[in-house]
């Protein structure tokens, strides 16, 4: 089971950037990644975190038990909610929409090209942007540049 060093020498992008790098948190992201799969990506983004390995981006969700009467809701780890396969990716851009609740602000978002269509990432609801121009072509990169044989 890959542990925490699995992340080592990933980019941690958006929100990612400034926040606390906690052992434990990447040990229950490790535990989904194949044993010589590498993380290149880390972005934060609106309920979850992405991840874009070497061979997959990955869509992570916090994953919680309800326990008792009063529908207590525990921590238990991350499950992933989406996986494509970066091979599967032509194209990745970064669009910044007028948030959709008509509240103000911005909607934070990166779509996915694939031959079955588009796939869009939700980063952030906000004043501003938090993927910043030069995390996204990171991002790009990451997801389009030729998989590792």
């Amino acid at each position: 089971m890959r542990d925490a060093d699995a992340f080592a020498g990933s980019a941690f992008l958006g929100l990612a950037r400034d926040a606390k790098r906690d052992p434990y948190r990447f040990s229950l992201f490790a535990r989904h990644l194949d044993a010589d799969e590498t993380p290149l990506v880390f972005v934060t983004i609106h309920g979850g975190t992405l991840i874009v390995t070497d061979r997959r981006v990955l869509e992570f969700r916090p994953h919680l038990e309800t326990h008792g009467a009063w529908n207590v809701k525990t921590f238990v780890g991350y499950e992933i909610a989406r996986s494509l396969d970066r091979g599967s990716v032509a194209d990745v851009a970064h669009e910044v929409r007028p948030a959709a609740d008509g509240r103000g602000g911005v909607e934070d978002r990166l779509v996915l090209s694939t031959a079955d269509g588009h796939e869009e990432v939700l980063v952030s609801k906000g004043p501003e942007p938090t993927l910043r121009p030069q995390e996204f072509d990171t991002l790009r990169q990451a997801v389009l540049e030729s998989q590792a044989k």
